[in-house]
Protein backbone atom coordinates (compact mmCIF):
# COMPACT_ATOMS: atom_id res chain seq x y z
CA UNK A 1 0.00 0.00 0.00
CA UNK A 2 0.84 3.99 -0.83
CA UNK A 3 0.16 5.08 2.82
CA UNK A 4 0.44 3.58 6.47
CA UNK A 5 -0.90 4.75 9.61
CA UNK A 6 -0.98 3.60 12.75
CA UNK A 7 -3.13 -0.02 13.63
CA UNK A 8 -3.47 -0.34 9.99
CA UNK A 9 -3.31 -3.55 8.13
CA UNK A 10 0.42 -3.05 6.13
CA UNK A 11 0.57 -4.64 2.46
CA UNK A 12 3.63 -5.38 1.49
CA UNK A 13 5.03 -4.69 -1.90
CA UNK A 14 6.37 -7.98 -3.61
CA UNK A 15 10.05 -7.45 -4.16
CA UNK A 16 11.90 -8.07 -7.72
CA UNK A 17 13.16 -11.15 -8.86
CA UNK A 18 16.98 -11.27 -9.58
CA UNK A 19 16.28 -11.16 -13.47
CA UNK A 20 14.12 -7.58 -12.74
CA UNK A 21 16.64 -6.21 -10.17
CA UNK A 22 19.60 -6.83 -12.07
CA UNK A 23 18.08 -5.32 -15.51
CA UNK A 24 17.20 -2.42 -12.84
CA UNK A 25 20.74 -1.91 -11.67
CA UNK A 26 22.38 -2.55 -14.83
CA UNK A 27 20.43 0.48 -16.26
CA UNK A 28 21.65 2.61 -12.74
CA UNK A 29 25.16 1.75 -13.07
CA UNK A 30 24.76 2.53 -17.22
CA UNK A 31 23.69 6.37 -15.86
CA UNK A 32 27.34 6.38 -13.89
CA UNK A 33 25.91 8.83 -11.28
CA UNK A 34 26.53 6.50 -8.34
CA UNK A 35 29.68 8.04 -5.85
CA UNK A 36 30.08 11.38 -8.00
CA UNK A 37 29.94 14.57 -6.12
CA UNK A 38 27.10 16.96 -5.98
CA UNK A 39 25.62 19.05 -9.10
CA UNK A 40 23.35 22.74 -8.61
CA UNK A 41 21.06 21.23 -11.09
CA UNK A 42 20.03 18.41 -8.68
CA UNK A 43 20.43 20.57 -5.70
CA UNK A 44 18.30 23.32 -7.04
CA UNK A 45 15.41 20.30 -7.83
CA UNK A 46 15.45 18.64 -3.95
CA UNK A 47 15.38 22.52 -3.13
CA UNK A 48 12.62 23.37 -4.34
CA UNK A 49 10.86 20.05 -3.43
CA UNK A 50 11.54 20.73 -0.14
CA UNK A 51 10.18 24.39 -0.18
CA UNK A 52 6.90 23.57 -2.31
CA UNK A 53 6.27 20.47 0.19
CA UNK A 54 7.22 22.41 3.11
CA UNK A 55 9.31 19.50 4.67
CA UNK A 56 13.40 20.06 6.31
CA UNK A 57 14.32 17.07 4.03
CA UNK A 58 14.73 16.19 0.75
CA UNK A 59 16.53 13.68 -1.35
CA UNK A 60 17.80 12.87 -4.70
CA UNK A 61 18.19 9.08 -3.51
CA UNK A 62 19.58 6.17 -5.88
CA UNK A 63 18.54 2.83 -4.72
CA UNK A 64 21.93 0.59 -5.38
CA UNK A 65 21.78 -3.17 -4.43
CA UNK A 66 23.18 -2.57 -0.56
CA UNK A 67 23.04 1.57 0.29
CA UNK A 68 21.05 4.21 -0.81
CA UNK A 69 23.16 6.97 -2.64
CA UNK A 70 21.74 10.85 -2.42
CA UNK A 71 23.41 12.17 -5.76
CA UNK A 72 21.51 15.27 -3.79
CA UNK A 73 20.19 16.07 -0.11
CA UNK A 74 18.63 19.01 1.49
CA UNK A 75 18.28 19.36 5.13
CA UNK A 76 21.12 16.48 5.98
CA UNK A 77 24.71 15.96 5.17
CA UNK A 78 25.43 12.34 4.42
CA UNK A 79 26.15 11.16 1.09
CA UNK A 80 24.93 7.39 1.26
CA UNK A 81 23.16 4.80 3.90
CA UNK A 82 22.84 1.18 3.90
CA UNK A 83 19.97 -0.20 2.61
CA UNK A 84 18.35 -2.62 4.66
CA UNK A 85 14.42 -2.06 3.70
CA UNK A 86 14.02 1.94 4.01
CA UNK A 87 11.55 4.00 2.52
CA UNK A 88 13.35 4.74 -0.75
CA UNK A 89 13.30 1.20 -1.53
CA UNK A 90 9.66 0.63 -1.54
CA UNK A 91 8.81 3.73 -3.55
CA UNK A 92 10.53 2.25 -6.57
CA UNK A 93 8.45 -0.82 -6.33
CA UNK A 94 5.37 1.63 -7.39
CA UNK A 95 4.82 4.13 -10.06
CA UNK A 96 3.00 6.41 -7.72
CA UNK A 97 3.97 8.27 -5.01
CA UNK A 98 4.98 6.50 -2.11
CA UNK A 99 3.81 7.72 1.50
CA UNK A 100 4.61 6.88 4.94
CA UNK A 101 2.35 9.06 7.16
CA UNK A 102 4.32 8.04 10.72
CA UNK A 103 7.39 5.72 9.82
CA UNK A 104 7.97 4.99 13.81
CA UNK A 105 4.34 3.38 13.71
CA UNK A 106 5.01 1.06 10.54
CA UNK A 107 6.36 -1.84 11.25
CA UNK A 108 8.95 -1.91 8.28
CA UNK A 109 10.70 1.24 9.01
CA UNK A 110 9.84 1.85 12.95
CA UNK A 111 13.74 0.44 13.68
CA UNK A 112 15.91 1.70 10.73
CA UNK A 113 18.41 4.39 11.55
CA UNK A 114 17.28 6.85 9.83
CA UNK A 115 14.01 6.74 12.10
CA UNK A 116 15.74 5.59 15.37
CA UNK A 117 18.15 7.85 15.00
CA UNK A 118 19.10 11.06 13.76
CA UNK A 119 17.67 12.79 11.59
CA UNK A 120 14.35 10.78 12.97
CA UNK A 121 12.22 10.67 10.04
CA UNK A 122 8.53 10.11 10.75
CA UNK A 123 6.85 10.90 7.26
CA UNK A 124 8.43 10.44 3.80
CA UNK A 125 7.11 10.93 0.53
CA UNK A 126 8.65 9.10 -2.49
CA UNK A 127 8.23 9.69 -6.28
CA UNK A 128 10.34 6.82 -8.38
CA UNK A 129 12.69 8.11 -10.80
CA UNK A 130 11.67 5.73 -13.92
CA UNK A 131 13.78 5.40 -17.15
CA UNK A 132 11.79 4.90 -20.52
CA UNK A 133 12.28 1.31 -20.50
CA UNK A 134 10.57 1.09 -16.88
CA UNK A 135 13.76 0.70 -14.38
CA UNK A 136 12.90 2.35 -11.46
CA UNK A 137 16.72 3.91 -10.25
CA UNK A 138 15.34 5.38 -7.21
CA UNK A 139 13.33 8.29 -5.55
CA UNK A 140 12.76 11.92 -4.99
CA UNK A 141 11.36 12.17 -1.71
CA UNK A 142 10.63 14.43 0.68
CA UNK A 143 10.81 13.66 4.87
CA UNK A 144 9.60 15.45 7.82
CA UNK A 145 10.48 15.04 11.26
CA UNK A 146 7.01 15.11 12.37
CA UNK A 147 3.66 12.49 11.41
CA UNK A 148 1.90 14.06 8.98
CA UNK A 149 0.63 14.13 5.41
CA UNK A 150 1.15 15.51 1.65
CA UNK A 151 -1.55 17.45 -0.02
CA UNK A 152 -2.37 16.10 -3.49
CA UNK A 153 -0.66 19.65 -4.73
CA UNK A 154 2.88 19.12 -3.24
CA UNK A 155 2.68 14.99 -4.38
CA UNK A 156 2.01 16.24 -8.19
CA UNK A 157 5.35 18.69 -7.84
CA UNK A 158 6.46 16.14 -6.58
CA UNK A 159 5.73 13.60 -9.63
CA UNK A 160 6.70 16.36 -11.52
CA UNK A 161 10.06 17.51 -10.39
CA UNK A 162 10.98 13.49 -10.19
CA UNK A 163 10.54 13.70 -13.96
CA UNK A 164 12.63 16.39 -14.29
CA UNK A 165 15.24 14.79 -12.89
CA UNK A 166 15.38 12.17 -15.08
CA UNK A 167 15.16 14.62 -18.00
CA UNK A 168 18.46 15.62 -16.40
CA UNK A 169 19.76 12.19 -16.09
CA UNK A 170 19.21 11.31 -19.43
CA UNK A 171 20.72 14.29 -21.25
CA UNK A 172 23.55 13.83 -19.11
CA UNK A 173 23.41 10.20 -20.37
CA UNK A 174 23.25 11.19 -24.03
CA UNK A 175 26.38 13.33 -23.67
CA UNK A 176 28.37 10.85 -22.47
CA UNK A 177 27.28 7.77 -25.25
CA UNK A 178 29.01 7.81 -28.43
CA UNK A 179 25.81 7.97 -30.97
CA UNK A 180 27.41 5.10 -33.17
CA UNK A 181 28.16 2.53 -31.19
CA UNK A 182 26.19 3.38 -27.89
CA UNK A 183 29.24 2.92 -26.05
CA UNK A 184 31.02 5.76 -24.03
CA UNK A 185 32.43 8.68 -25.42
CA UNK A 186 36.21 9.64 -25.03
CA UNK A 187 34.98 12.46 -22.38
CA UNK A 188 34.32 9.52 -19.77
CA UNK A 189 37.26 7.49 -20.16
CA UNK A 190 39.32 9.17 -17.41
CA UNK A 191 36.59 10.28 -15.67
CA UNK A 192 35.73 6.42 -14.99
CA UNK A 193 39.14 4.92 -14.97
CA UNK A 194 40.09 7.36 -12.15
CA UNK A 195 36.29 6.52 -10.00
CA UNK A 196 37.73 2.49 -10.53
CA UNK A 197 41.39 3.48 -9.67
CA UNK A 198 39.82 4.70 -6.32
CA UNK A 199 37.83 1.78 -5.52
CA UNK A 200 40.56 -0.37 -6.00
CA UNK A 201 42.49 1.50 -3.47
CA UNK A 202 40.02 1.03 -0.84
CA UNK A 203 39.76 -2.37 -1.76
CA UNK A 204 42.99 -3.76 -2.82
CA UNK A 205 42.03 -4.87 -6.26
CA UNK A 206 43.41 -4.80 -9.52
CA UNK A 207 42.04 -2.56 -12.45
CA UNK A 208 43.01 -4.06 -15.99
CA UNK A 209 42.53 -1.97 -18.92
CA UNK A 210 42.49 -2.89 -22.77
CA UNK A 211 43.35 -0.41 -25.60
CA UNK A 212 41.97 -2.15 -29.12
CA UNK A 213 42.27 -1.26 -32.75
CA UNK A 214 40.72 -2.39 -35.36
CA UNK A 215 43.28 -3.65 -37.77
CA UNK A 216 43.87 -2.13 -41.54
CA UNK A 217 40.42 0.17 -40.80
CA UNK A 218 41.49 2.43 -43.40
CA UNK A 219 41.47 -0.18 -45.87
CA UNK A 220 37.40 -0.64 -45.70
CA UNK A 221 36.41 3.21 -45.22
CA UNK A 222 38.30 3.53 -48.38
CA UNK A 223 36.85 0.19 -50.45
CA UNK A 224 33.96 -0.13 -49.16
CA UNK A 225 33.09 3.34 -48.14
CA UNK A 226 31.83 4.94 -44.62
CA UNK A 227 28.24 3.38 -44.60
CA UNK A 228 30.35 -0.57 -44.26
CA UNK A 229 33.09 0.80 -42.26
CA UNK A 230 29.89 2.16 -39.63
CA UNK A 231 28.46 -0.87 -39.98
CA UNK A 232 32.17 -2.44 -39.28
CA UNK A 233 32.33 -0.64 -36.27
CA UNK A 234 29.13 -1.26 -35.23
CA UNK A 235 29.66 -5.41 -35.54
CA UNK A 236 32.88 -5.06 -33.54
CA UNK A 237 31.23 -2.82 -30.96
CA UNK A 238 28.40 -5.96 -30.34
CA UNK A 239 31.74 -8.52 -30.53
CA UNK A 240 32.47 -6.38 -27.34
CA UNK A 241 30.23 -6.17 -25.56
CA UNK A 242 29.13 -9.48 -25.75
CA UNK A 243 32.58 -10.30 -24.20
CA UNK A 244 31.92 -8.00 -21.02
CA UNK A 245 30.86 -8.58 -16.99
CA UNK A 246 27.71 -6.11 -16.07
CA UNK A 247 30.91 -4.03 -14.39
CA UNK A 248 33.22 -3.62 -17.02
CA UNK A 249 32.99 -0.08 -18.54
CA UNK A 250 33.40 -0.27 -22.72
CA UNK A 251 34.33 3.15 -24.97
CA UNK A 252 34.59 4.26 -28.13
CA UNK A 253 37.67 6.63 -28.20
CA UNK A 254 38.44 7.23 -31.54
CA UNK A 255 37.77 6.42 -34.93
CA UNK A 256 38.19 2.79 -34.61
CA UNK A 257 39.90 3.04 -31.38
CA UNK A 258 38.34 1.24 -28.02
CA UNK A 259 39.31 1.03 -24.56
CA UNK A 260 37.75 -1.29 -21.97
CA UNK A 261 38.22 -0.90 -17.89
CA UNK A 262 38.29 -4.12 -16.26
CA UNK A 263 37.64 -3.29 -12.74
CA UNK A 264 38.78 -6.67 -10.27
CA UNK A 265 40.74 -8.32 -13.24
CA UNK A 266 44.53 -8.98 -12.97
CA UNK A 267 47.41 -9.59 -15.56
CA UNK A 268 46.68 -13.13 -16.16
CA UNK A 269 42.90 -13.20 -16.32
CA UNK A 270 43.59 -9.78 -18.76
CA UNK A 271 45.50 -11.53 -21.25
CA UNK A 272 42.71 -14.35 -20.95
CA UNK A 273 40.25 -12.11 -21.79
CA UNK A 274 41.34 -9.82 -24.42
CA UNK A 275 42.91 -13.38 -26.30
CA UNK A 276 38.76 -14.48 -26.45
CA UNK A 277 37.93 -10.68 -27.52
CA UNK A 278 40.58 -11.54 -30.18
CA UNK A 279 39.05 -14.49 -31.57
CA UNK A 280 35.60 -13.86 -31.76
CA UNK A 281 36.24 -10.81 -33.62
CA UNK A 282 38.34 -12.83 -35.89
CA UNK A 283 35.42 -15.30 -36.31
CA UNK A 284 33.09 -13.10 -36.95
CA UNK A 285 31.95 -12.08 -40.54
CA UNK A 286 30.52 -8.66 -41.70
CA UNK A 287 28.47 -7.69 -44.64
CA UNK A 288 29.21 -5.68 -46.98
CA UNK A 289 26.81 -5.79 -49.54
CA UNK A 290 27.37 -9.10 -51.86
CA UNK A 291 30.82 -9.67 -49.88
CA UNK A 292 31.52 -10.15 -46.27
CA UNK A 293 34.52 -8.70 -44.11
CA UNK A 294 37.20 -10.45 -42.18
CA UNK A 295 38.16 -7.93 -39.12
CA UNK A 296 41.22 -8.35 -37.00
CA UNK A 297 42.14 -6.37 -33.75
CA UNK A 298 45.30 -5.51 -31.93
CA UNK A 299 44.87 -5.45 -28.19
CA UNK A 300 47.09 -3.95 -25.98
CA UNK A 301 46.75 -4.22 -22.08
CA UNK A 302 48.07 -3.05 -18.68
CA UNK A 303 46.71 -2.69 -15.35
CA UNK A 304 46.49 -0.97 -12.05
CA UNK A 305 48.50 -0.53 -9.83
CA UNK A 306 51.18 -3.06 -11.77
CA UNK A 307 51.76 -0.14 -14.16
CA UNK A 308 51.33 3.15 -12.04
CA UNK A 309 49.60 4.79 -9.69
CA UNK A 310 46.85 6.85 -11.80
CA UNK A 311 44.78 6.43 -14.39
CA UNK A 312 47.12 8.44 -16.86
CA UNK A 313 50.07 6.57 -16.40
CA UNK A 314 48.43 2.59 -16.96
CA UNK A 315 46.25 4.62 -20.04
CA UNK A 316 49.93 5.29 -21.59
CA UNK A 317 50.87 2.11 -20.84
CA UNK A 318 48.19 -0.12 -22.88
CA UNK A 319 48.56 2.49 -25.63
CA UNK A 320 52.31 1.67 -26.10
CA UNK A 321 51.09 -2.04 -25.73
CA UNK A 322 48.75 -1.68 -28.47
CA UNK A 323 51.58 -0.09 -31.07
CA UNK A 324 54.01 -2.27 -29.81
CA UNK A 325 50.88 -5.48 -31.29
CA UNK A 326 50.36 -3.60 -34.65
CA UNK A 327 53.85 -3.24 -34.99
CA UNK A 328 54.59 -7.00 -34.49
CA UNK A 329 52.26 -7.35 -37.39
CA UNK A 330 48.96 -6.97 -35.86
CA UNK A 331 46.13 -9.45 -34.68
CA UNK A 332 47.46 -10.24 -31.84
CA UNK A 333 47.36 -8.94 -27.88
CA UNK A 334 50.73 -7.61 -26.16
CA UNK A 335 51.01 -6.41 -22.08
CA UNK A 336 52.73 -3.78 -21.62
CA UNK A 337 55.87 -5.28 -19.40
CA UNK A 338 56.16 -3.93 -15.71
CA UNK A 339 59.65 -2.45 -15.92
CA UNK A 340 57.58 0.04 -18.52
CA UNK A 341 55.99 1.65 -15.92
CA UNK A 342 58.04 4.95 -15.78
CA UNK A 343 58.33 5.14 -19.61
CA UNK A 344 55.32 2.71 -21.21
CA UNK A 345 56.90 2.92 -24.61
CA UNK A 346 60.04 1.28 -24.20
CA UNK A 347 59.01 -2.16 -24.04
CA UNK A 348 56.09 -4.44 -24.47
CA UNK A 349 55.86 -8.25 -23.79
Amino acid sequence: MAATSAGAVIKRHPFPSNAEENARLSALRAYRVLDTGRESRFDDLTRLAANICEAPISLLSLVDAHRLFFKSAYGVDFREVPYPDFCCGHAILGRDVFQVHDAAADHRFADHPLVVDGPRIRSYAGASLVTQQGHALGALCVADRVPRSFDPRQLETLRILARQVMCQLDLNLQAMRDPLTGLYNRRQLEESLHREILRARRTGAPVGVMAIDVDHFKQINDTHGHEVGDCALRAVTEELTSCVREEDIAFRTGGEEFVIILPGVGRAALRSRAEAIRRMVEQARISAGKDSLKLTVSIGLASFPSYGDTGQPVLRAADAALYKAKAAGRNRVMMCALKSTRNPAANAV
